[in-house]
């Protein structure tokens, strides 16, 4: 991206880890905290977090898809708020994640959805790589990514259930 926009490896590096990070974290703990909030004053936590997990998700593909088609000038503020919308989501991500679990298995299910997670950080590369190697422009892989991104949106609002613990089988105590 750095020679196809025109910029230096710095300067790309300083708008993706600074700008898109940073916009990320910040509204990973505002939401965060706001959602808390939300079911603190008696909101069910399932409409909580899953209304903001799919509003994340469809900000941040809305702004990935954008970026995939912008002009240079509106590249970095749609990818700052694709990482914004992000954060939104993540969030209640790890909420729902240690509800559902309960604190009985929530290390084991906490690593397996890293576990699984972390493909993307494998996958993504090697197939933007690719796409870009043959097609000549990242189009692809924003548009990859946005589907992505969407099939977990609709995923939160009509596969996953409920957000309450789970009712796990108890195992007999160990003396």
């Amino acid at each position: 991206m750095p020679v196809q926009l025109q910029l230096c490896i710095l300067l790309s590096g300083y708008l993706a880890a600074f700008l898109v990070y940073l916009l990320f974290a910040a509204s990973a703990a505002i939401f965060g905290k706001l959602s808390d909030r939300w079911v603190t004053a008696g909101a069910s936590p399932t409409t909580v977090r899953k209304s903001l997990a799919t509003a994340g998700n469809v900000g941040m593909g809305a702004f990935l898809a954008l970026s995939g088609i912008a002009p240079d000038g509106l590249l970095v503020p749609a990818l700052a708020l694709a990482g914004t919308f992000m954060g939104v989501s993540s969030c209640n991500i790890w909420a729902m994640t240690q509800t559902l679990a309960g604190r009985e298995v929530v290390g084991r299910w906490t690593g397996v959805q890293n576990f699984v997670g972390n493909f993307a950080g494998i996958v993504a590369p090697m197939l933007t790589g690719f796409l870009l190697d043959r097609t000549g422009h990242f189009y692809w892989a924003f548009f990859i990514t946005t589907a992505v991104v969407w099939l977990g949106a609709i995923s939160w609002v009509f596969i996953v259930g409920p957000i309450e613990p789970v009712e796990w089988t108890p195992h007999p105590k160990v003396a």
